[in-house]
């Protein structure tokens, strides 16, 4: 029989393990902490701020992008421009370095020279000086050189008889082109040229797209009014008043006995005094063909050397993609110096 002691000593100890087992975590259930809405909140927040970063991020890389991209073009463009810019100082030198000829015709270097104007590598691009002119077969061409300004009729000067023969010329513009020159004259002899340049024809009356595009390769503002009788076209002759069989005469004169435009066998008038004899030498001239140029000659519509030209080079850059052009018109002395002055500049 247990004694009343160890009877409550076994019942503490009973009591004691059961509530271990209770207050134990197997012998009850984890209590789960609550989510309150502030805390949902602030996730959301959270994500936003995310979200505008990664755009903000993207913007930015694209902005970046875009400007290394216009920086390329630019500095690319700012090449093309300094690239153009040496083909025009390569055609100043082929200018300066001319001999002193009497006359200057396509035989010279300045005239057509592919090797020192058609695509010349320089640096990361190229430059050409060229400008658009028609074959022989009247196809599109394109001669590689500087262009003689005084092989054009020039609209300051000419009167309407060789105004209305240029091409796509009317008599009525011939008129209003008159009319304009004349009230647009100086008082100043040396300063007497109405038209500065050659886009002042759109002020003239009855003035077209077409009339203007056919005009524009045969006529200047920079000549004394005389035409240089080695590098006139067919065209200009005949506005002049030449017969189209003196025309031919004159062209086959030029291109020599192969008959063909920049060969080696092109010939050029040396003398103006001498032009008929020479010409009549070379294939023989009717009495009216001969009176023709002779009168041309005794009113002093033409001469052999040339003192104004145009230069039209092309820079390139980035294969090509990136280009830019720098027209200048200059005037070449007639000095032992043989030095160039620039009259007109033009980029684009």
């Amino acid at each position: 029989m247990r004694s009343p002691s160890g009877s409550r000593s076994l019942w503490w100890s009973a009591r004691h393990a059961s509530r271990s087992w209770c207050s134990s975590p197997m012998g009850s259930k984890r209590k789960r902490p609550s989510l309150r809405a502030s805390d949902g909140s602030v996730l959301i927040q959270v994500l936003w701020t995310l979200a505008i970063l990664v755009l903000l991020s993207l913007a930015l890389g694209y902005t970046t992008a875009l400007d290394q991209r216009l920086v390329s073009y630019q500095r690319d463009r700012l090449t093309a421009l300094y690239l153009a810019k040496a083909g025009y100082q390569r055609a100043l030198v082929e200018l300066e370095r001319d001999p002193i000829p009497p006359a200057n015709s396509y035989l010279e270097s300045w005239a057509h020279n592919p090797e020192a104007f058609q695509q010349v590598p320089l640096g990361s691009g190229s430059f050409t000086v060229s400008y658009a002119w028609p074959g022989q077969d009247g196809s599109a061409g394109v001669v590689y050189g500087v262009v003689d300004e005084e092989r054009k009729i020039n609209i300051n000067t000419a009167p309407k008889e060789i105004l209305v023969r240029l091409p796509g010329m009317t008599e009525g513009i011939a008129d209003a082109l008159l009319e304009w020159r004349a009230k647009h004259k100086s008082l100043v002899e040396l300063e007497d040229r109405p038209f500065k340049v050659l886009e002042e024809l759109w002020l003239v009356d009855g003035m077209t797209h077409e009339v203007f595009q056919a005009l524009q390769p045969f006529v200047t503002v920079y000549s004394d009014g005389k035409v240089n009788l080695n590098t006139a076209p067919k065209e200009v002759l005949m506005a002049l008043g030449m017969s189209e069989g003196l025309v031919a005469k004159v062209l086959r004169f030029r291109w020599g006995f192969d008959g063909i435009r920049g060969t080696r066998d092109d010939q050029s008038f040396a003398t103006l005094a001498s032009a008929g004899q020479d010409l009549n030498a070379f294939v023989p001239l009717t009495p009216l063909e001969a009176a023709q140029l002779g009168n041309l000659i005794t009113q002093s519509r033409l001469k052999v050397a040339s003192s104004f030209f145009r230069i039209h080079s092309l820079g390139t850059a980035r294969d090509g993609k990136i280009s830019r052009v720098v027209e200048g018109i200059v005037r070449r002395g007639a000095g032992s110096a043989r030095s160039v002055a620039l009259v007109s500049w033009h980029e684009s």
